[in-house]
């Protein structure tokens, strides 16, 4: 039963909740704001791929913002007694989760630049995937459909399309 996997999991953060949910947000914060400072950085350098992680990128979240409000799935603790470490004040919209999806499709995007600024940013996006199935606000399908959806829009906007 999920409820018995979520405490397995959680246990060991249960008492240190504030510093997850802090870890999360710092994740999430450092992921974005690398994409902004690279954007950034290829505008200001005239550099002929700004328009491409731009395009790729913006598009792809609108298609999982799509996606996940259309299929509305509920999140762990709105189907199950489960008492998330991570505080959300938000019902459904669960499936894919979109921070990991933002995450990986920017990971993507660091990889399609510098490999390995973009092995640095996959291994923040395992992290933050991991942070929130212990935080008690996403399945682990949601965060694997995250990865999954983000690696196919990465993978479309910067190897197949020429």
């Amino acid at each position: 039963m999920y409820a018995d996997f979520y405490e397995r999991i959680s246990k060991p953060y249960e008492h240190q909740a504030a510093k997850l949910a802090l870890f999360d947000r710092i994740l999430v914060y450092l992921v974005a704001a690398g994409y902004v400072f690279v954007l950034g950085w290829l505008l200001y350098t005239g550099d002929e791929r700004f328009l491409r992680v731009l395009l790729v990128c913006a598009i792809s979240f609108a298609l999982c913002t799509l996606v996940r409000g259309a299929i509305n799935a509920p999140r762990p603790y709105q189907m199950y007694w489960i008492h998330p470490l991570i505080k959300r004040n938000e019902n459904g919209k669960s499936f894919p989760s979109r921070h990991v999806f933002s995450a990986t499709i920017i990971a993507c995007a660091m990889f399609y630049l510098n490999p390995f600024a973009g092995v640095a940013a996959f291994l923040l996006t395992a992290i933050i995937a991991w942070v929130r199935v212990v935080g008690g606000v996403h399945f682990p399908r949601d965060v694997v459909a995250g990865t999954i959806l983000g690696l196919a829009c990465g993978a479309f906007g910067f190897l197949l399309i020429p």
